[in-house]
Parts: structure tokens; sequence; C-alpha cells
């Protein structure tokens, strides 16, 4: 007789491994960008979301030049300029391949 799968159980499972690994890739990217700015760290703003769409944000910008006034227009323009390289190589690397 066949072994039945129980397909919620199965997608649950899979559900909280995917979590798993976002979280830990979250907090290595963390660690790898606390290690790259050493000791002069002075600020930082952070938003995640889940799979609803549901965010939570943590922010300090109590020294250094940025204020939290400007932490909303700093992480858009990081962002954007972050975005835009990476879809930059995704092309490069999409048109070399087409080679």
């Amino acid at each position: 007789m066949p072994h039945i799968i129980d397909l919620n159980s199965e997608r649950s499972l899979r559900a909280d491994r995917e979590a798993e690994l976002l979280r830990a890739d979250l907090l290595g990217k963390c660690a790898a960008a606390i290690d790259a700015m050493g000791d002069a760290v002075a600020g930082f703003a952070l938003v995640v979301w889940d799979k609803n769409g549901e965010m939570r944000t943590a922010y300090d910008a109590s020294k250094g030049p940025i204020g939290p006034a400007l932490l909303p227009t700093l992480a858009s323009d990081a962002l954007n300029r972050h975005v835009a390289v990476m879809l930059a190589r995704a092309e490069d690397i999409d048109d070399s391949g087409a080679n």
C-alpha cells in the first residue's frame, strides 16, 4: 500500500523551512553590513514583512548626520540604487547567456 502524504503538513513544513532560511539570510546580511561598517556604525533602518504584506520596522537615528526625518528618503534612495544595480547585473547575465 502506498504511503499517503499529508499535503497540508508538507506545505506547512516547507513554509517553516523557507522562513527559517530567510531569517538566516536576513541575519547574515545584517551581520555583513555591520562588519563592513566596522566601528563607524551610527544608525540603521530595517523593514521586514510577512507573506501577507504585514510589516515591522526598526531604526536608530540617535547618532550621526542622519536624523529620523531623513530615514524614509535615505532608505528609499539606497534601495532604489541597490535594486537598479541588481537588475542591471541580472540583465548582463541574461544578455551574456543569449549568445
